[in-house]
C-alpha cells in the first residue's frame, strides 16, 4: 500500500508578520520511526514535513498528487489540528476514498474527539509503527478495522468504535532506524545555535516513556510510563550510521528523561568511549536521575549540555506539579553539573495553577542565583489529556476556543489561573528574560556555548541575530512579549 506521512504546519499567511528569527526545526523522528517499519514490511511510504520550509496548498497537494497514497496519517499536536483539518479537506477533495488516520500526543489525549472529527478516519491511540502496518494491511485485504488495536473510529451508524488498547513495544532494538532518507537534508534543518557546539547537527530517540507524573506532560499519553530503552550498542550503531551516511557531528539526544537508567547511560558512554567516536552531544533530563559519576563519564563521552526541566523555583508550586523534585535537589545537581564542565540549562513555566505573583518572582529570582548558562520561560498550558487540562478549571480561566493558541504565547495564554491576568503574563515573562540574561556574564556564557569545530559562521548570524533582538526590545510596543524565548526554543 502507499502511505503517505505527514507532519503538518501552518500554510504561509501573507498577512501573518515575518518571523523576527529563523523558526527552529528538528526532523519529525516520530514519523520517520513509523516510515522505517511500514517500509521494511513492504509498505511504498513517503514524508512530507511541512515545518521544512513553506507549503502553499497547491505545492502540498503537488506533492501529494505526485505519490498518490491510498493511506494518509497526519502527527498531531494540539496546536496542529486546525491545519490538520485544512489538510485532510484538500486530500479529499482531490481523492475521496483516501483514507485519513491522527495521531501522536492529542489524538491520544483526546480519542473520542478526533475518531468523531469528520475532517478524519481513524484515532490512532498508541506508538505508531505497529498500528500503522496493522491499520494498512487491515485496509489492503478489506478486513476487520474492529481487529486493529488501538484504533479508534466512528462506524456507518454514528457509534464510536473503541478498540482494545494497543499494548507498548518493549524491545525498542527491534525497530528500523528512522527512515531519514525520506526528510529533507539532515544538515539544512534550522536548529537553534544555542543547542549545538558542532554542524552537521541531529536528533536521536534512545527511550520511550516517563515513569515521572508530571500534570503537564502531553507526551506521556502517546508513550506511556513505561521506560523502554534501545541498549547501548544499537545506540552507538545508530551515531555510527548517522556519522557514515549524512556526516553527523552532534547528537541531542531528544529522550523526555535520558539518564533514567544510570547503568544505560554508562553503557552508552563506553561504547562511545571504546569504540572512539568523535561526536558532542547534549541532553534534556530530570534532575533527581543524575550523579557525580554519570555526569563524569558523560562529560568524558561528549556531553557538553543538559537540559534540565525545572518548572518553578517554589516549593509548593513544585510539589502541586507533581514535578518529583525539591528547590534543593534541583540546586545540588546543577552545581554538580556546571563543577564537572557541562553546561547547565533551565526550562521553567509561568502560570502554573497554583502560582501567583509572589511565586513566580521566587522562580525568576531562583533561575537567576542558579550556574546555569541559559533559561527558557514558558507560559504553562494544559494541552488536551493532561491532568492539568482536567483540573485547570478550578483554578483559573481555560479558553478552549481556538487550538491554534496552545503554543505558550503570553499575548493568547489558554489558561490565567486565578490572581493573574494576560497582561501580567506578557509583561512577568517579558521581564523574566531581561532580569536573568540582563547580566554581562550569561551573555558571555552564551557566546562560550557557540564555540567549536566549524562553528564560525554562527558567531557572524549570532551577532546579526543579537542586534536585531536587542533593536526589536529597544522599538517594541509597551507590553510586548520577549523575543529570547522564541530566539532560544528547541520545539520536539
Amino acid at each position: 500500500m502507499r502511505v503517505l506521512l505527514i507532519h503538518p504546519a501552518d500554510f504561509p499567511d501573507p498577512d501573518r508578520p515575518a518571523p523576527l528569527l529563523p523558526p527552529n526545526q528538528a526532523p519529525p523522528l516520530g514519523l520517520a520511526y513509523i516510515a522505517g517499519y511500514l517500509r521494511e514490511a513492504g509498505h511504498d511510504v513517503a514524508i512530507i514535513d511541512m515545518k521544512h520550509g513553506d507549503h502553499t496548498p497547491e505545492q502540498l497537494m503537488a506533492e501529494v498528487r505526485a505519490f498518490d497514497p491510498a493511506l494518509v496519517g497526519l502527527g498531531l499536536y494540539t496546536v496542529t489540528v486546525p491545519v490538520a483539518e485544512q489538510i485532510s479537506q484538500l486530500i479529499k477533495a482531490w481523492k475521496p476514498t483516501a483514507q485519513i488516520v491522527v495521531g501522536g500526543p492529542h489524538p491520544a489525549g483526546a480519542p473520542a474527539e478526533c475518531a468523531r472529527n469528520p475532517h478524519f478516519d481513524f484515532a490512532a491511540i498508541g506508538e505508531g509503527e505497529v498500528m500503522m502496518v496493522d491499520l494498512a494491511a487491515c485496509l489492503e485485504s478489506g478486513g476487520d478495522l474492529a481487529t486493529v488495536a488501538g484504533l479508534w473510529f466512528v462506524d456507518p451508524d454514528g457509534e464510536v468504535i473503541t478498540n482494545a488498547p494497543r499494548g507498548w513495544i518493549d524491545d525498542l532494538d527491534k525497530l528500523p532506524y528512522p527512515a531519514r532518507d525520506l526528510l529533507p537534508p539532515l544538515d539544512s534543518y534550522e536548529m537553534t545555535m544555542f543547542q549545538y557546539r558542532r554542524w552537521p547537527a541531529t536528533t536521536i530517540y534512545t527511550s520511550r516513556g516517563c515513569p515521572y507524573s508530571c500534570i503537564f506532560c502531553e507526551r506521556r499519553e502517546i508513550l506511556g510510563n513505561k521506560f523502554r530503552v534501545h541498549s547501548p550498542a544499537y545506540v552507538a550503531d545508530e551515531i555510527e550510521h548517522l556519522q557514515a551516511t549524512y556526516g553527523i557531528q552532534e547528537i541531542f539526544f531528544y529522550d523526555d528523561t535520558f539518564t533514567l537508567d544510570r547503568r544505560r547511560v554508562v553503557g552508552i558512554c563506553e561504547e562511545i568511549l571504546d569504540r572512539g567516536i568523535d561526536i558532542s552531544w547534549n541532553i534534556s533530563t530530570h534532575v533527581e536521575t543524575v550523579d557525580r559519576e554519570v555526569l563524569r563519564i558523560m562529560r568524558k563521552a561528549g556531553c557538553w549540555q543538559i537540559a534540565y526541566g525545572i518548572e518553578t523555583g517554589d516549593p509548593r508550586v513544585m510539589q502541586d506539579i507533581m514535578k518529583g523534585t525539591d528547590v534543593s535537589t534541583v540546586r545540588e545537581r546543577i552545581a554538580w553539573t556546571t563543577e564537572l564542565g557541562i553546561e547547565a540549562k533551565g526550562l521553567f513555566m509561568i502560570g502554573h495553577p497554583t502560582d501567583t505573583p509572589e511565586s513566580i518572582d521566587r522562580t525568576v529570582e531562583f533561575a537567576r542565583s542558579l550556574p546555569i548558562a541559559s533559561a527558557n520561560f514558558k507560559i504553562t498550558t494544559p494541552f488536551v489529556g493532561t491532568p492539568l487540562r482536567d483540573m485547570a478549571a478550578d483554578y483559573g480561566a481555560l479558553d478552549e476556543d481556538d487550538y491554534r493558541n496552545y503554543m505558550g504565547d503570553p499575548q493568547h495564554a489558554v489558561f490565567v489561573a486565578n490572581g493573574l491576568t494576560r497582561d501580567y503574563l506578557m509583561g512577568v515573562q517579558r521581564r523574566a528574560y531581561w532580569r536573568f540574561y540582563s547580566r554581562p556574564g550569561r551573555l558571555i556564557r552564551l557566546a562560550q556555548a557557540m564555540t567549536g569545530r566549524n562553528n564560525w559562521g554562527k558567531f557572524a548570524t549570532g551577532a546579526r541575530l543579537m542586534g536585531r533582538l536587542a533593536l526589536h526590545q529597544a522599538r517594541g510596543p509597551e507590553g510586548a512579549p520577549g523575543v529570547v524565548p522564541t530566539f532560544l526554543e528547541f520545539e520536539h
